[in-house]
This record gives C-alpha cells, sequence and structure tokens, in this order.
C-alpha cells in the first residue's frame, strides 16, 4: 500500500533534499514589504499620529490568513522609524483569565522599563534623574499588578478594585510593601497615565494586539475589557488585529451564554473599537510574482491552469496558498520516486489537494468513489443537474460543484485535463493522505 509506494527507490533522496517549504511568517517591517502593504500602512501611521483625542482604538479587521500580523508588523516599523514607541502583545499565549491581563500589563511595563534603562544610560545628568523617576513608577506599577496577581483578587481597578471583605481579610497582614502595591491598584490608570504622558514627552504609546482570534473566546474578551479596565485614560493608542466575525461571536457568546447574541456582540465591538480598519486586500498578481519560484517542477510553475485553480480555490489568502504550494511540491517530489510526473498528473494532483484541504468530506467520498468527479464534470457540461446521493453530497459540501467547474476540461479558455480514472484517484489521494497537511476547519474556508 501506502508504505510501498513511498519506498518506490532510494534515488528520491537527492530530490527531496531539494524541497524547501514555504514558512508562514508574518513580514517583519516596512523592507519586507511583497504584498502592498506598505501605501496602506503610512496612511495609517499618519492618522495616528495625527490623532489629539486619546485613547484611541483601532481595529484591523480581516480574515484567517490575509496578513494582518505583517500590516501591523509594517505600522510598528514606520511609527519607531518616526520615533512613536510601540510596544506588541500576542495574547493567544496565554489561558486563563488572571494570566492574561497580567501579562498584558507586565508586557506593556517591561518595554518600557527596558527603553528607559536604555534612555537613562545615553541620558544627560539632568535627564536621568527624570528617568530615573519615571523607572521607578513603572516599576512600582509593575509590583502593584504581580501583588495583585497572587492575590487572585483581578476585578475592575476603577471604582476600588477590592471589596470591603477582602480590605478586612488583609488589613491584619499586610506589610509595608503590600501597603505600597495596595496603592498603586487603587490609582493604576491615574499612574499608568501619568507615567505614559512622562514616557512619551506627552505623546502617544502604541500598543499592537495580535492574534485576538486565536484566542479562546474568554481570553479574547479578557483582552479587550482589561484595555479599557486598566490602560484606559492614558494617551495610549490600541491597534487590534482581528476576525470581526470570530470577536463578535465571542461577545455575543459573553452576553447571550451558549447561544451567542451577535446583535449585542456586535454594539460590544463597536463601543470599543472607535474605528475599523479593513484590511486592504492583497492582489493575486502579487502572490503570483513572489510565490511562482518556489513550484516545483518549474514547467508547472508557469501553467494558467495551475494558477487559474489557486486563484479559484484560495483567492489571494498568502496562508493558504503557502500550504498549498508545500503540499503540492511533496506531493511531486513523491511521485518522482517512481518517475517524473507530468503536468496533467501535477494538475489533477492540484485539484485533489484543493479538495483534501477545503472540502475534506467530499475527499473522504472521493477516496469511496472516485466517479464522483466525472459525474459532477459531466452535470456541468450538460448543464444538468445531479442526482441521488451526487445531489446531498452536493449540499454537503457548497462550494465544491463551483471549484470543479472552475477546473473542467470544458471550461473555455484554458486547458484543464479531464478528470482522471480511477486507478489514478486512488494514488493520488493515499500520497495526498501523507503529503497533503491537515485539511481547512470549517470557519477557515472561503
Amino acid at each position: 500500500m501506502m508504505e510501498r509506494r513511498l519506498s518506490w527507490c532510494d534515488e528520491g533522496d537527492e530530490a527531496m533534499e531539494k524541497i524547501g517549504l514555504l514558512s508562514d511568517n508574518a513580514i517583519s517591517g516596512a523592507s519586507g514589504d511583497a504584498f502592498g502593504f506598505l501605501a496602506h500602512a503610512r496612511v495609517l501611521c499618519d492618522a495616528l499620529e495625527g490623532t489629539d483625542d486619546l485613547p484611541l482604538t483601532v481595529g484591523i479587521f480581516g480574515p484567517w490568513g490575509m496578513g494582518k500580523s505583517s500590516f501591523m508588523n509594517i505600522c510598528r516599523d514606520l511609527l519607531r522609524q518616526r520615533e512613536i514607541p510601540a510596544i506588541w502583545f500576542n495574547p493567544w499565549k496565554y489561558d486563563q483569565k488572571d494570566e492574561i491581563w497580567h501579562a498584558l500589563i507586565q508586557t506593556v511595563l517591561t518595554e518600557m522599563a527596558i527603553d528607559l534603562e536604555r534612555r537613562r544610560s545615553e541620558a544627560g545628568e539632568s535627564k536621568r534623574e527624570r528617568l530615573t523617576q519615571t523607572l521607578a513608577t513603572v516599576r512600582q506599577l509593575s509590583q502593584a499588578a504581580a501583588w495583585l496577581l497572587t492575590r487572585r483578587a483581578a476585578g475592575p481597578l476603577t471604582g476600588g478594585f477590592l471589596a470591603a471583605d477582602d480590605i478586612d481579610r488583609f488589613q491584619d497582614t499586610i506589610t509595608a510593601s503590600d501597603a505600597a502595591a495596595y496603592r498603586h491598584v487603587n490609582h493604576f490608570e491615574e499612574d499608568f497615565r501619568e507615567v505614559v504622558h512622562r514616557y512619551t514627552d506627552g505623546g502617544r504609546l502604541v500598543l499592537f494586539v495580535d492574534d485576538l482570534d486565536r484566542c479562546t473566546q474568554d481570553a479574547a474578551i479578557t483582552v479587550l475589557d482589561s484595555l479599557k479596565l486598566f490602560l484606559g485614560e492614558a494617551s495610549c493608542v490600541f491597534v487590534l488585529a482581528m476576525d470581526q466575525q470570530v470577536i463578535t461571536e465571542a461577545a455575543g457568546r459573553k452576553a447571550g451564554g451558549d447561544e451567542p447574541d451577535l446583535v449585542r456582540g456586535q454594539q460590544y465591538l463597536e463601543k470599543l473599537i472607535h474605528f475599523p480598519y479593513h484590511l486592504p486586500g492583497v492582489p493575486f498578481e502579487a502572490l503570483y510574482r513572489q510565490l511562482q519560484t518556489k513550484i516545483r517542477p518549474p514547467e508547472l510553475a508557469g501553467s494558467g491552469e495551475l494558477w487559474e485553480l489557486i486563484q479559484s480555490a484560495f483567492g489571494a489568502n498568502p496562508r493558504r496558498v503557502r500550504r498549498f504550494i508545500n503540499g503540492l511540491n511533496l506531493t511531486a517530489a513523491t511521485l518522482e520516486l517512481q518517475q517524473p510526473p507530468s503536468v496533467r498528473r501535477l494538475l489533477h494532483a492540484g485539484v485533489l489537494l484543493a479538495l483534501r484541504m477545503l472540502y475534506p468530506s467530499f475527499f473522504l467520498v472521493l477516496q469511496e468513489d472516485p466517479a464522483i468527479w466525472y459525474r459532477f464534470d459531466e452535470a456541468e457540461a450538460r448543464k444538468t443537474q445531479l442526482g441521488g446521493r451526487d445531489e446531498t453530497v452536493a449540499q454537503e459540501n457548497p462550494g465544491v460543484r463551483r471549484l470543479l467547474a472552475d477546473v473542467s476540461a470544458h471550461r473555455a479558455g484554458f486547458d484543464f485535463p479531464p478528470p482522471p480514472n480511477e486507478q489514478e484517484i486512488r494514488l493520488l489521494t493515499e500520497i495526498l493522505t501523507v503529503t497533503g497537511g491537515l485539511p481547512s476547519a470549517p470557519e477557515e474556508q472561503s
């Protein structure tokens, strides 16, 4: 079976060594922009720099895989070039509510302390004293947050953070250092506002929060609440990357219980986000220019049919396209263990890979009933309805019929091959179960 096919010959080792997998790392800064984000990022940064009414919360909205992290990295780079301090926080590394709000605060304070230490070491005597005072306040706020976490007394800082019963409980045992920390707890917003004013010389601090939609729903809402409860009076700009639908559902579930109240979830988001910024789309031509040379073999890389398949299946989603190319390259290398595959066979492999990634349940049906691809293709060519089980399968997998129509041999203007025979499908689907990666989750589909 598969084990036998994957050990067809040892000569394949050399070919396999030439494969380079594409990573999903975000663009690190403005110089790495390959998707045309830079001009849009400059416009947004101009607006962030020119806004006087602070704090301000900006939502960077975009679906999974479309480059939100890359766009924010470019913005951070541009702001730092303008000497506007910018801090990055990734909440998805933390799970518990207490842990996540504490990590948020400590990340901000730690980054400020590191920068203040550097500036103090380079400053003259008079300025060094002011920086020393600011640094001391930053450290006291950090201790206050740590003090609060150890007592697991998280709650709104506005209007008195600890209840009267909590105060009575600690009154007999509180130490001098605890007393100082307790003072900073109850004045955290005020002290933080002042320390930001001094740290930025009356300017603004920009906090980028990435990957909110990777968090659990409770964790995502905890981050959003913490921005207002802990840091909501300072001269800050909060830039939040998120999938709007995911966070709306999370807020709606908090309001509505088991069944999310999407109306209230949207109201929550509208109240929190002062300015929604929808991520500009990546031109498909930019993806083509960046990734064409990454496809093996070279004769496939220039195939108009392959790129039409990619655009039809994945649009201009950089993450999905990279994953597709990785799977296709590994499949091509595996087929080479027996003999170099034709472009026709690789196009078949590409269609099957797209089906596996986007429609895994249809892929399973295809493994059991390889002729279903031919029946879908004939129905499209004749413009007839599917019947029986095929119609049920199509209804359960919306989008499959459109994708197969887009790669049909009957489509004018392209030279797609007709559907493969049963033996070819069984061979390719078995290989793709090894090389094709994980199917996309339903919420990640186009």
